[in-house]
């Protein structure tokens, strides 16, 4: 009899140990990934305040990189060195003094805190160990005493036949690295910054009487053990707690962020409590397990084949930039050259009309490199006024055309609806893609009816456009609308839709200023509403090809073309010569450089990508030689954030461009030029 009642009991236990053996595991797992998310963000915070301190110090190198080519270093011109320095101290407060230091004699030579050929006794700053193996400026420990210091330290060797003879030394405020610490700390933790010897550069604490002493042993210890790490510790206050560090390989300085102990060692406690409470539901919690398994499955997936389609995107997005940048350059030559041609009066009426008809092909070829470009995702949003009623006309032939024979697509224009602000070849890709909805919605025909309105605003208030595009199909359920715009959502079968349409809408909108909703219910049909900023519609702008007045002023003017691509230099230099302009064409950047240097030029035109030196750094060597040199740059718009980098004072032509467009980016730039002289 007892036989068989121990035998429920020992099957019971054959399935509940294994189970509460797994779930000791699985909480021991929990507590470490909770310990770990602890660490994790401990470590995020040292990266940070490195991250600024290093950008912090990166302007004192900059400027130390400047000076090390400055003939006063070169020819030691100490005085004219010390009026530099002391210029520089004027516009950068962070600057406590800057020393010149023998290093044969160990004499100070100048101290911007001492007028010049003031007899100096010493700067109280000791000079690093090992000057002789640094090539260029680097970062030191905390250093001096006194008149504004301990002070953050970086020096510059000055060599002389191969070896460093003289060393400048800039003692640098640790404020403002105090204050990196407090806007991260925000009150609540201890934190601190050391140089390599364990020194404090700044501590969230008491910083005025612990900068420039020694760290706690734990500190010191910590430096000396590894570049990065958590260790347990006591602050100067008494808190006993953990420490994540992490050091910079700029300065070769720590970061070091407290928190307390409680956020490691109680995970591991709760586990051990929830371990007996998680016999009694161990049952239950296999069943969970196992649901969670499948559900992780099912989403792996769903994530798998969402992955798989972005790279799909993406290489043909590469592709589609990559023919749309060099088709710009091939319609460079050849829309200008047309539009050149159409300027002369002795053409016989047919030539003229199959003329402007191959320059009409031409400008449509140039807008649809834009649409490839903006599909391909390389092309920046350009906001600017885009007259909407002529937008939409313009782009019907291509609805019509994309929503097959049995979409119908009407426009209802309101004529108090003008101009928006927006990217003309976004909208339009946004259009398309809102019609192909529309068509794959209505899979037996019918209709799709776009439409403006001003809408009414409080007086005061900007402006809004609606442009409402709407349709009879299907619709949605609450579910599908909720996560309609979500990047890789779609509900067409595997294969037949990216998911991406209605997110590109909602990032067009958003980029814009704007708003969009979307109201639809299953058979009742979908409507996208786009709510875009109103705006005035500028001054008309020159026809194509109406290029009297620009450029007239060419004159004797000399400058020099740089383009890899012959048949665009080819196109440029005619049309320059023949305003007027002295042109000196080469096809690489390095000549471009040689001949500014040279020829003293008035302008610079210069493509952007260019194997060898793109055009950003033909323009940063021609910056160091002429700052004051007007400079036009020529670029497909694949080259868009790279050339936006380059600051608003150099001149930016896409690519294709007609020679009008030229002349008067050419008159623009030098007149800024001008300007700014």
């Amino acid at each position: 009899m007892k036989r068989v009642r121990r035998a429920p009991a020992m099957i019971g236990a054959a399935i509940l140990l294994p189970l509460l053996i797994f779930l000791g595991i699985q909480f021991a797992f929990s507590a470490r990934d909770q310990r770990g998310a602890v660490e994790a963000e401990a470590k995020a915070r040292t990266e940070r305040i490195l991250v600024e301190a290093d950008a912090n110090l990166q302007r004192t190198i900059g400027a130390l990189e400047v000076l090390a080519t400055a003939q006063s270093v070169l020819e030691r011109d100490w005085s004219e060195l010390y009026a530099r320095l002391q210029r520089v101290r004027e516009t950068d407060r962070q600057w406590i003094t800057a020393i010149v230091t023998d290093l044969r004699g160990g004499g100070v030579l100048l101290d911007l805190r001492e007028p010049f050929g003031a007899r100096l006794a010493g700067a109280g700053f000791q000079p690093p160990q090992a000057v002789g193996r640094r090539g260029g400026p680097f970062v030191g420990d905390m250093g001096g005493s006194g008149r504004g210091c301990p002070c953050a330290l970086v020096h510059l060797p000055i060599p002389s036949g191969g070896r460093p003879t003289h060393l400048l030394t800039v003692a640098l405020d640790p404020e403002p690295f105090h204050r990196i610490l407090r806007e991260e700390a925000g009150g609540s933790r201890v934190m601190a910054v050391v140089d390599r010897h364990a020194r404090f550069v700044a501590r969230s604490l008491n910083h005025e009487q612990r900068v420039g002493r020694l760290a706690t042993t734990f500190v010191r210890e910590a430096v000396a053990r590894g570049p990065a790490g958590i260790y347990r510790g006591r602050t100067f206050e008494g808190f006993v707690n953990y420490t994540a560090y992490s050091t910079s390989r700029l300065s070769g300085w720590s970061a070091h962020v407290a928190f307390q102990t409680g956020l490691l060692d109680w995970p591991r406690r709760r586990s051990l409590a929830a371990f007996g409470v998680a016999a009694l539901a161990s049952v239950l919690l296999a069943v969970v397990l196992a649901w969670f398994t499948l559900r992780q499955l099912a989403e792996g997936r769903r994530v798998g084949e969402r992955l798989q389609e972005a790279q799909k995107m993406e290489a043909l997005g590469q592709i589609t930039g990559g023919i749309a940048h060099d088709f710009n350059n091939l319609l460079t030559p050849i829309i200008g050259g047309l539009e050149v041609i159409a300027r002369k009066a002795s053409l016989d009426p047919i030539s003229r009309r199959l003329l402007e008809s191959a320059l009409s092909s031409g400008r449509r070829a140039a807008k649809l490199t834009g649409q490839l470009l903006a599909f391909s995702r390389r092309q920046k949003m350009e906001i600017r006024p885009v007259e909407l009623g002529r937008l939409l006309h313009e782009v019907k032939p291509l609805l019509d055309q994309s929503a097959g024979a049995a979409i119908h697509v009407e426009l209802d224009v309101s004529p108090a609806v003008r101009c928006v602000k927006t990217d003309s070849n976004q909208l339009e890709l946004a259009l398309l893609n809102l019609v192909l909805n529309a068509r794959d919605a209505m899979p037996r025909g019918g209709t799709v009816r776009i439409g403006t309105r001003l809408e009414p605003r409080p007086k005061g208030d900007e402006p809004m456009v609606e442009l409402e595009v709407r349709d009879n199909g299907e619709g949605m359920t609450a579910e599908v609308l909720k996560r309609a715009t979500e990047p890789f959502f779609t509900t067409k079968a595997s294969g037949s839709g990216t998911g991406l349409g209605l997110s590109q809408v909602y990032g067009t909108v958003q980029q814009s200023g704007g708003s969009l909703a979307i109201a639809s219910e299953p058979g009742k049909g979908t409507i996208v509403t786009l709510r875009l900023p109103s705006c005035a519609l500028p001054p008309a702008e020159a026809a194509p090809g109406e290029t009297e007045g620009a450029g007239a002023a060419g004159g004797s003017r000399r400058v020099v073309l740089c383009d890899d691509d012959d048949q665009v230099r080819s196109f440029v230099a005619r049309v320059l010569d023949a305003a007027g302009y002295v042109v000196e064409a080469v096809s690489d950047g390095r000549a471009a450089v040689e001949l500014v240097r040279n020829a003293r030029p008035d302008l610079l035109i210069v493509d952007f990508a260019m194997p060898g030196m793109n055009g950003a750094e033909v323009a940063r060597a021609v910056r160091r030689l002429r700052p004051e040199l007007p400079i036009l740059m020529i670029t497909g718009y694949s080259d868009t954030e790279a050339v936006v980098e380059m600051g608003a004072d150099v001149e930016v032509l896409r690519k294709p461009f007609e020679a009008g467009a030229l002349l008067r980016a050419m008159d623009h730039a030098i007149g800024a030029g001008s300007d700014a002289e």
